[in-house]
């Protein structure tokens, strides 16, 4: 099947994150998950996070790290945390939509969309320099947002270069009506990063991977990622009333290691 690995999004249990770096880790190892995604400000020097992560045995493959901080008078000093933080992978988690990160809702249009590509790619070449890696995490808005045939992701998809990491939510993708797997078969090579995250036309965000609720065809979804060559799947569930934090970390992890295993029994047969 490929040297595929599950991390947990740290977004999953950031109330637990923010109150307890070192037992939040713990705990994500103990579940089972080879590694974590970090999201949020620079709370904890980083040198301390590296060396817990090198104690404890997770892989840092992934920083979701905010527009601000990616900018002239910011990147210096966010390349040099996440050099000393041993993160390779920088991932900018949001533009636009209604948090109107980088532009208001009134001035969103393609032009405003491919002067991103373009900044993110001088990004990229920059980041490049310093051994790391620039992506894009999507949401909805990214699929759903028309400007007549184009939209945000075919914009990002087609006029960012090739080194560019394009981080599929799974959820955020079917909430748009859109379909992960298609969209991950269409970009091979390029969705390095997938977040695997539970959602229901009903239920919304309460759900769990491995719930009849949860719309996601993981089947289909992790045999586009093993042709794509997706390295990490990483987990992310949003529920906050019925699975909030570990409990939702613990379903999604099993749920998720269940669908690998029929994957992989499949593959074993030649299916």
């Amino acid at each position: 099947m490929g040297s595929i690995s599950v991390a947990l999004g740290l977004y999953s249990v950031y109330k637990e994150f923010q109150r307890d770096l070192e037992s939040t880790l713990r705990r994500v190892k103990a579940i089972g998950y080879d590694g974590v995604e970090f999201y949020g400000p620079f709370s904890h020097e980083p040198e301390k996070i590296k060396a817990l992560l090198e104690e404890i045995g997770l892989f840092n493959c992934g920083w979701h790290t905010e527009w601000k901080l990616l900018q002239a008078d910011t990147i210096e000093a966010t390349l040099d945390y996440h050099a000393r933080a041993g993160t390779t992978r920088i991932i900018i988690p949001a533009l636009g939509g209604p948090w109107e990160i980088g532009h208001k809702q009134s001035e969103d249009c393609a032009e405003v969309w491919v002067q991103y590509a373009a900044r993110i790619n001088e990004l990229a070449k920059l980041a490049e320099e310093r051994n790391f890696s620039i992506g894009y995490h999507t949401h909805a808005h990214e699929f759903d947002t028309h400007f007549g045939e184009l939209t945000p992701w075919s914009i990002l998809s087609e006029h960012t270069d090739s080194g560019v990491i394009l981080e599929l939510d799974t959820g955020n993708c079917i909430e748009a009506e859109a379909d992960p797997a298609q969209v991950i078969a269409d970009h091979p090579g390029r969705v390095e990063l997938v977040h695997c995250k539970p959602f229901s036309g009903k239920l919304g965000h309460e759900t769990f991977i491995g719930s009849a609720t949860d719309d996601n065809d993981w089947p289909a979804i992790l045999e586009a990622c093993v042709r794509s060559g997706t390295e990490w799947l990483i987990v992310e569930h949003e529920s906050e009333t019925e699975y909030p934090q570990f409990d939702g970390t613990e379903r999604c992890y099993a749920g998720m290691m269940e669908q690998l295993s029929r994957l992989q029994a499949a593959q074993d047969r030649g299916i």
